[in-house]
């Protein structure tokens, strides 16, 4: 997953919440001119598969062979940042910042696109999929003993990564009905005299 930290900036955080939301968005509308049809429901579903890959991917490939290292796992939120034993360096605090939103922009999409895929699920049933998910990752990584660490920061930064993929899909779905709703604009006609 380093590989991905080195390319957070705030260009692609601003880049990935848009893609997210313009997504959001097509899905929304297209949703909306075929209620009854299967396939905006299909096509968050395969672009969920999709993610889900990569996701898997980035987190748990391993980085030494399996059942090599140790089962380390760090159950202190924020002990990197807070210990008062050893100050961090300006570089390292921006590491762990930018570790921090790589680990929301990775599960911000799972919420957004269960919304769709699973229309009939609520809110709280896609965030508790996304944390579940979040969760089952971290031990993964814990029992593969395969260099990774189980950290309790990367639970909770993809909690946030979610609630945030949860306000996206509500923000879509609402300008996607302001969309529908202004429709397009359409120059009266006058019955010739």
């Amino acid at each position: 997953m380093w590989q991905l930290i080195w390319g957070i900036t705030p260009v692609t955080v601003a880049l990935h919440l848009l893609g997210a939301l313009a997504v959001g968005t097509g899905l929304a509308l297209w949703e909306g001119r075929d209620p009854a049809g299967p396939w905006p429901r299909r096509t968050a579903g395969v672009l969920l598969a999709g993610w889900l890959a990569l996701l898997l991917v980035a987190t748990l490939a391993p980085v030494q062979p399996v059942g090599s290292g140790d089962a380390t796992v760090w159950w202190l939120p924020g002990a990197e940042l807070f210990d008062p034993g050893a100050p961090l360096l300006p570089d390292e605090a921006a590491v762990l910042v930018r570790e921090q939103l790589t680990g929301a922009a990775l599960y911000l999409p799972v919420p957004l696109l269960l919304r769709f895929a699973v229309a009939r699920r609520s809110a709280a049933w896609a965030f508790g999929l996304s944390v579940a998910l979040c969760v089952a990752v971290e031990a993964a990584q814990a029992v593969m003993r395969a260099g990774r660490i189980a950290d309790v920061n990367d639970v909770l930064s993809g909690a946030a990564g979610a609630g945030l993929g949860l306000g996206l899909a509500a923000l879509a779905r609402w300008a996607a009905a302001v969309m529908r709703r202004a429709g397009p604009r359409r120059r009266a006609v006058r019955a010739a005299p």
